[in-house]
């Protein structure tokens, strides 16, 4: 049987149950995951959760989030020599998704864009709000947010085929190989025609 309210002792519930949260929306996406999922995996009554969060959109607000610093991650990709641009996306954005600490929250906001406004909203933000136009405006050329756009949805689709589907080999291709073969098509797309 669950148990009803607070666990014995003095337990960090809200923490305990937004990272329970944070693996299930990782795994099952924001429509697949019920509050009783929620409840059940962090072993508390799913009032609880209504409690400390007031509903499973607002669960989902303080679970899923960048598990990176934004503009800490822009300024990684654009600093330096603007023709290792196309490198350093690749190798940033790949590497984040390599690492377990930040690959749950990732896993989250992609499943989410594609059900839940909210997660679509994250992620149109941070691309097109904050990413796109500091990558853009570093690149010679016209067309220069196309081009980001297409070195974008790339990265975006073998993160995808690698941590959501799974699809082999890509799956286990060491990281560092896929990076080496990915750089090359990221650069052709951030030169200009």
């Amino acid at each position: 049987m669950r148990p009803i309210g607070r666990r014995p002792g003095n337990p960090d519930t809200r923490n305990d149950i937004i990272k329970s949260a944070r693996r299930l929306f990782a795994d099952s996406g924001y429509e697949q995951t019920s509050v009783r999922d929620i409840a059940a995996a962090a072993g508390v009554d799913p009032a609880l959760i209504r409690h400390y969060f007031g509903s499973k959109a607002e669960l989902f607000r303080s679970a899923v989030g960048w598990p990176f610093e934004p503009d800490a991650i822009s300024e990684r990709i654009i600093e330096g020599d603007s023709r290792q641009i196309g490198t350093r996306l690749t190798r940033v954005f790949l590497e984040a998704w390599e690492r377990p600490d930040s690959r749950a929250p990732l896993l989250a906001i992609l499943r989410g864009a594609a059900t839940h406004e909210e997660s679509t909203a994250l992620v149109r933000q941070f691309f097109q709000g904050q990413m796109y136009p500091q990558l853009a405006t570093q690149l010679a050329g016209p067309d220069s947010e196309l081009r980001v756009d297409l070195a974008m949805a790339q990265l975006l689709g073998i993160a995808y085929l690698r941590h959501v589907l799974r699809v082999e080999p890509l799956a286990s291709t060491p990281a560092d190989e896929l990076i080496a073969r990915v750089t090359p098509a990221i650069v052709a797309h951030l030169t200009p025609a």
